[in-house]
């Protein structure tokens, strides 16, 4: 189903720019460039084409006039960019092929208006259509022929370039939401989840803290330490479900969000945790215990707030003894 919905939106018609940046300084230099055309057709008395260049104007002035004020366009792009390139057909068949060169950044520019499948089909409407009428006005086999190879090495271009882009950008949030040291979700990443939602109908926050383990790193080395940290995430991990979200929110530090669960199986995963890791043999035979605090959060709750209570319930289990889950409402088993 997810596939199919992305493949359907590949060719959602868009109620907004696409790439509001820079299609924004197309569309300004479009209006630019527009009046001349309008003057020079008006001055050569092909009165009907100014007009339709005027009224071309008109409508992509409205659309950034509604991009700038953060509206949905009344016009949408395909159809601005459709409405462009069916004047530049017009030109190309009365006025000579040299107008068929507008077809490259009519071309380029809708894969910034629209969404990519779409920008595909328009390009490969554009090649056909500016083939045809090139030909029909020039008589030129090779002039069309030359021009339908470019515009598809353009296409393919697009393509390559704008998919590159993608997966920098995928990687590029990767980089900047992931903790390099243990794989974990970092607190940028925590935040992000915070402000945005996607927190489901409610759950439980778990607040993970290694114990002594400024201890750990002076006895044993920051290396050690710093595998014993990726070891703690692993085991973590092989706890958790597919409905979970592991963060390391500081040095020492984890939390977990466990989507959609109440808090009495909330307190169980907490203590599985410390269980596991307290029995799991660790780099450098280092002896190894965690504090967990747990807290219950509502599906429109601040996670915020959520994760200081839950720090407060830890702090509450260091004051036991450590190596514990906390939670007020619950007791949980002493090690």
């Amino acid at each position: 189903m997810a596939v199919k919905s992305g493949f359907i939106n590949g060719f959602k018609a868009p109620g907004a720019l696409g790439a509001p940046l820079i299609a924004k300084y197309i569309t300004t230099i479009t209006l630019f460039i527009l009046p001349v055309a309008i003057v020079k057709y008006a001055i050569k008395g092909n009165y009907g084409l100014s007009a339709y260049f005027v009224a071309l104007s008109a409508i992509i002035a409205l659309d950034l006039w509604a991009h700038m004020k953060s509206r949905s366009l009344p016009i949408n792009a395909v159809m601005v960019l459709s409405a462009v390139y069916f004047g530049d057909l017009i030109l190309v068949a009365g006025h000579g092929v040299s107008s068929a060169f507008w077809a490259f950044p009519i071309t380029i520019a809708g894969f910034f208006f629209c969404a990519h499948r779409t920008a595909l089909m328009l390009g490969a409407v554009v090649v056909v259509l500016d083939v045809a009428v090139s030909y029909w006005a020039a008589q030129d086999f090779w002039f069309s022929f030359r021009l339908g190879m470019a515009l598809i090495t353009t296409i393919l271009f697009m393509r390559y370039a704008l998919v590159t882009i993608g997966r920098l950008q995928a990687q590029l949030k990767d980089t900047l939401n992931y903790d390099a040291l243990t794989g974990c979700r970092n607190r940028r990443a925590f935040m992000a989840l915070e402000q945005k939602g996607g927190l489901g109908s409610g759950g439980v926050l778990l607040f993970v803290d290694i114990d002594h383990f400024k201890e750990i790193n002076d006895r044993y080395g920051h290396f050690a330490g710093d595998d014993i940290l990726r070891c703690v995430a692993a085991q973590m991990r092989d706890v958790l479900h597919d409905g979970s979200m592991l963060f390391r929110i500081g040095g020492e530090e984890f939390a977990i969000v466990l989507l959609n669960l109440p808090e009495d199986m909330g307190m169980r995963v907490a203590e599985r945790i410390r269980r596991v890791i307290s029995d799991a043999a660790m780099p450098a035979q280092a002896r190894v215990t965690v504090s967990i605090g747990v807290e219950r959060y509502s599906a429109h709750a601040d996670l915020g707030a959520a994760l200081r209570r839950a720090d407060d319930h830890l702090y509450m289990a260091k004051q036991a003894g450590r190596n514990r889950v906390m939670n007020p409402r619950h007791i949980s088993s002493t090690p």
